[in-house]
């Protein structure tokens, strides 16, 4: 089959995909207004929704509900908290937060933190709701005490240069006193309460480069980002023996990680998520090299993790044609909520079969099993204006590719405008457990544009690591 090499241009259009909906959506419901003129500040409490030209955080603060539209920079003063994740919209039902829409640069001062980003991952978990948010500029933190990023899009950059509070797992009893309690102002979200202090970047989409450098702390992730440009992780201290999880990324350039250690051993991990290497564009170096290999699962997960390589070039990936074919209606719509902002969050169920000449299999959803855990479970947002955004989790059991047969973990990230479905996805799943599949490695496109009712045309870059 012929190799792909991934260039930074396939990147490009999925910052649309991940924003496109909501960005249209959100323009809407602005556009009967003018952004107020002057910086709104927040010392302390609810940030209500609406659009306001810039934003400065200097206490602890949320934004609970409905659309929130920044035109310009958005600030989190040194010593400040802005907790954009904890569910909250609508009241009545708990879904969302507020879907954030920063058209500047966001930055992070010294000692402070911020939680952007709300997904089945972080909080939004009943029903599966995915908020989306989105930053236009660079995201830049200095000192920062945390920095957590879930299923959001940053079109510029993102640079993280030290904090993150030191090499220690301090957690927050809800009730006091406080014993080797995390600090202020981590400390004073109670949606924080037992969990230490911890920077992470899961499922978002960035334009340019990401560079964390110096991070002291608990615990710091980056899983399954699209990244443009250059990944750089050097110098990063972290007390968990389980930190350090980087890996399934794709990169569009190069990736460099030195000097990052993990509860005192010198290491990039798996960690517990028997996830899937990086996909590197470009070259890789140090602790991320293609010639390195890890246990997956991470040995602080147990015992019966299998070498496998933390990355791999996407130069020497194979590309596959496929179809993804939904074989009737979903086999179950969960309860839907409406949001103050009138968006429609619900999540669905379906059976699937993959066929082509990449991954070939049935996807068949057992009654009764957890969300995802079986077949293929999809999370939809819709707006206003009829578009959607969706994360879909498939899971393959068994599944086929290239005479190997085994278990292998799908995610799907995309939207839906005038009815055309389109966007990207990466294979999740790796380590042992999933039989002949267990080191597969690969991403992709999809798309329903031209293709029969149920039916999605995929292009697969794949390859057994």
């Amino acid at each position: 089959m012929k190799a792909c090499r991934l260039a930074r241009v396939v990147l490009a259009p999925v910052l649309i995909l991940a924003a496109g909906g909501l960005l249209s959506a959100v323009a809407t419901n602005a556009a009967s207004a003018a952004p107020p003129s002057g910086t709104y500040t927040c010392t302390k409490g609810n940030i209500p929704a609406g659009t306001y030209a810039s934003m400065v955080i200097t206490g602890v603060c949320y934004m609970p509900a409905g659309n929130v539209t920044v035109r310009g920079d958005l600030t989190v003063a040194p010593g400040a908290l802005l907790d954009a994740a904890t569910a909250g919209d609508p009241a009545d039902s708990p879904a969302v937060p507020a879907t954030v829409v920063v058209g500047g640069n966001v930055s992070v001062g010294k000692g402070a933190v911020l939680i952007f980003g709300c997904s089945p991952n972080i909080f939004c978990t009943d029903p599966v709701g995915i908020t989306y948010d989105h930053i236009g500029g660079d995201l830049t933190a200095i000192g920062a005490l945390g920095v957590v990023v879930h299923s959001a899009s940053i079109q510029g950059s993102v640079s993280l240069a030290g904090g993150g509070g030191g090499v220690n797992c301090n957690s927050t009893p809800v009730t006091p006193p406080a014993k080797e309690g995390a600090p202020a102002p981590w400390s004073e979200d109670a949606s924080l309460d037992f969990t230490p202090v911890y920077s992470d970047f899961e499922d978002t989409s960035i334009g340019g480069n990401l560079s964390i450098v110096g991070l002291e702390s608990c615990w710091l992730g980056s899983l399954r980002d699209q990244i443009g440009g250059n990944a750089t992780l050097t110098n990063n201290t972290m007390a968990d023996p389980d930190a350090l999880e980087i890996d399934n990324n794709l990169i569009g350039d190069n990736m460099t990680c030195a000097g990052n250690s993990a509860g005192g051993v010198s290491t990039v991990q798996f960690g517990d998520g028997v996830s899937a290497p990086n996909m590197v564009g470009g070259s890789a170096l140090g602790q991320c090299g293609f010639d390195v290999q890890v246990l997956n699962p991470g040995a602080a997960a147990g015992p019966g993790g299998i070498p496998e390589h933390i990355s791999v070039s996407t130069a020497s990936l194979g590309t596959y044609l496929g179809t993804h074919i939904q074989p009737g209606p979903s086999v179950l719509t969960l309860p839907s909520r409406v949001t103050v902002s009138g968006d429609t969050i619900s999540a669905q169920l379906n059976n699937v079969v993959y066929a082509g000449s990449g991954l070939e299999g049935t996807l068949t959803v057992v009654p009764g099993a957890p969300l995802g855990a079986t077949g293929e479970a999809v999370a939809v947002t819709t707006y206003p204006n009829g578009s959607e955004s969706f994360t879909a989790f498939d899971n393959c059991s068994p599944c086929t590719f290239d005479g190997h047969s085994g278990s292998a973990a799908i995610r799907a990230y995309g939207t839906s405008v005038d009815g055309v479905l389109s966007g990207t996805f990466l294979v999740t799943s790796g380590g042992a457990g999933n039989g002949d599949l267990s080191t597969l490695a690969g991403y992709g496109t999809f798309t329903s544009k031209d293709q029969p009712l149920g039916t999605l045309a995929l292009v697969e870059h794949l390859k057994i690591t």
